[in-house]
């Protein structure tokens, strides 16, 4: 299963349609916040092609797609990944990683998607005191705003999941 991951488009849509016409076969798109506005438009257009899943940033006064509420977190499965995601602000990831570290623990999430620092970030986290570690994933700013716009494609199997940093050029 091939996912985009968009965070922090902060009012610039182009580079989100220009991934989701790069990438027409992804069946599942994750927002992670600063933006929600952003992606109504998109969200209806797809309708009955593919899943979006968004939750809300510190910079979203509008909380809401379609009437339906986005929260701070979401913790869902998909091809036997269970996959938290969340903007990232309540959990401290402009200083370090032990927040979303943290949460991966108590929800017991193979992957964290996450956003907020603008900076595209993959790494591979063994948790204390057990035999499995956690994915952590930030796709940094599809907005282009104080970096390089970039995106993520996610691929997902049950053998595990692929993660790639995608930029416009």
């Amino acid at each position: 299963m091939t996912c985009l991951c968009f965070s922090d488009s902060h009012g610039v849509t182009r580079y989100i349609k220009e991934a989701l016409n790069r990438h027409r076969d992804a069946e599942a798109v994750f927002f992670l916040g600063d933006g929600l506005s952003d992606i109504e438009t998109f969200v209806n257009a797809d309708i009955g092609k593919r899943a979006w899943f968004f939750v809300r940033g510190n910079c979203d006064f509008y909380g809401s797609v379609n009437g339906i509420e986005a929260r701070k977190l979401e913790v869902i499965t998909l091809e036997g990944q269970r996959i938290a995601f969340t903007h990232g602000d309540l959990y401290g990831v402009k200083y370090g990683f032990d927040g979303v570290v943290r949460l991966a623990e108590n929800s017991s999430a193979d992957i964290v998607l996450f956003g907020h620092t603008h900076f595209a970030t993959e790494k591979y986290v063994p948790l204390l005191l057990s035999d499995r570690g956690v994915n952590l994933f930030n796709p940094g700013t599809v907005g282009g705003i104080g970096a390089e716009p970039t995106y993520g494609v996610l691929t997902l199997s049950p053998k595990g999941a692929l993660f790639s940093v995608m930029n416009f050029k």
